[in-house]
């Protein structure tokens, strides 16, 4: 018997993660996320619009941290997550809806840490060391963060800094 080498184990997490959205969106739909499933800009529907920024540069996620502490919203969502990382593809509708839920509260950004060097680069400069990794920025500080696929803590964590429950995004 061979022993379970890295490659092995995200062979296994990309299974259990294929067949996690296979339940959750039903056999007879793809589970592979589109971009109006996840993250990114394209994706936005007519009634949404909140959405998740992809950030490809340190100098974008610095000055929409910097934002955070001279206008509304004042707080910031940065999620960390990489291409390969089965649980960040499990959260991607999650924060999409939050980013709903919170419009006019809340921005949030995405950092696709191995999509080049220059993202990478930023998940180094802010110490990524798991994905995904959701960091809360409010008033240009950094105030909290939420490590691993938890969406119930990362939830509680926007309300508090927000200072309002989350509630279904109105579809006016």
């Amino acid at each position: 018997m061979t022993p379970a080498g890295p490659g092995r184990c995200r062979l296994r997490c990309w299974i259990l993660a294929v067949l996690a959205l296979q339940v959750l969106w039903g056999s007879s739909q793809s589970f592979t996320p589109t971009r109006s499933q996840g993250w990114g800009k394209a994706g936005r529907s007519a009634v949404a619009l909140a959405a998740v920024v992809d950030v490809t540069t340190a100098e974008e996620l610095d000055e929409a941290i910097a934002k955070t502490a001279q206008e509304e919203p004042n707080v910031l969502i940065v999620g960390y997550s990489t291409t390969w990382c089965g649980p960040c593809k499990l959260m991607d509708p999650k924060v999409k809806e939050l980013s709903e839920m919170f419009e006019g509260k809340a921005s949030f950004l995405k950092v696709m840490g191995d999509k080049d060097a220059a993202r990478m680069q930023i998940m180094k400069r802010e110490q990524v060391r798991t994905v995904p990794l959701y960091q809360i920025y409010k008033d240009g500080q950094k105030v909290g963060s939420v490590s691993g696929a938890d969406a119930e803590r990362l939830t509680s964590k926007i309300e508090q800094h927000t200072g309002m429950k989350a509630t279904a995004p109105s579809n006016s």
